[in-house]
C-alpha cells in the first residue's frame, strides 16, 4: 500500500483542522439547530426560500 502524495496529505490535514475547529465550535456552544437547518434545506428551490440559519448560543 502506498502512502498518500502531497495533495492527499494536504487534504487530510485540512479535514483534520476543520474537524478540530468544528469541535471547538461545539465546545463554545456555536451550533445551529438541526430542525432549523432541515427546514432551510427543505425550502431550497421554493420562492422565497427560508433565510440561512445561524448559530445561537445554547447555554
Amino acid at each position: 500500500m502506498s502512502k498518500p502524495t502531497g495533495g492527499a496529505v494536504s487534504l487530510e490535514q485540512e479535514r483534520f483542522d476543520q474537524t478540530l475547529q468544528a469541535l471547538a465550535d461545539v465546545d463554545a456552544c456555536r451550533v445551529i439547530d438541526h430542525q432549523a437547518v432541515q427546514a432551510w434545506a427543505d425550502s431550497l428551490g421554493t420562492e422565497p426560500p427560508l433565510p440561512t440559519p445561524y448559530f445561537q448560543y445554547t447555554r
